[in-house]
């Protein structure tokens, strides 16, 4: 499922509301947004992926998940960073993480 054909992504965001935020699970949130990148422009088709963590929200606006974690792979890393600054920035606009989404596999614990 392409979970950005179901949304204005790139349209003018002054029209929705928080409260039209499509659910979307962890793992086709972090799959879309690496695709976006490596589809973004020449230099980022080795862009290996992002991790999102789920947040507490300040307000009603803000979104429930951020970027975690980043995995550049061979991909050109101010292309790629440019290219998913803007493209999260959009993505939280239109999406909320599932709320029955247990996020992400703990580490087991270090052996001392």
């Amino acid at each position: 499922m392409n979970i950005w054909q179901h949304t204005k992504l790139f349209g003018d965001r002054s029209s929705v509301s928080p409260d039209d935020r499509s659910s979307v699970s962890r793992e086709l949130l972090q799959s879309a947004i690496t695709e976006a990148v490596k589809k973004a422009e020449p230099g980022c088709e080795a862009f290996a992926g992002v991790v999102i963590e789920r947040k507490t929200s300040k307000s009603r606006l803000d979104a429930n998940w951020a970027i975690r974690g980043v995995r550049f792979g061979r991909a050109d890393r101010d292309k790629s960073g440019q290219a998913l600054a803007t493209i999260v920035e959009r993505a939280q606009h239109y999406f909320s993480l599932a709320e029955d989404d247990p996020g992400p596999p703990k580490s087991p614990p270090s052996k001392s």
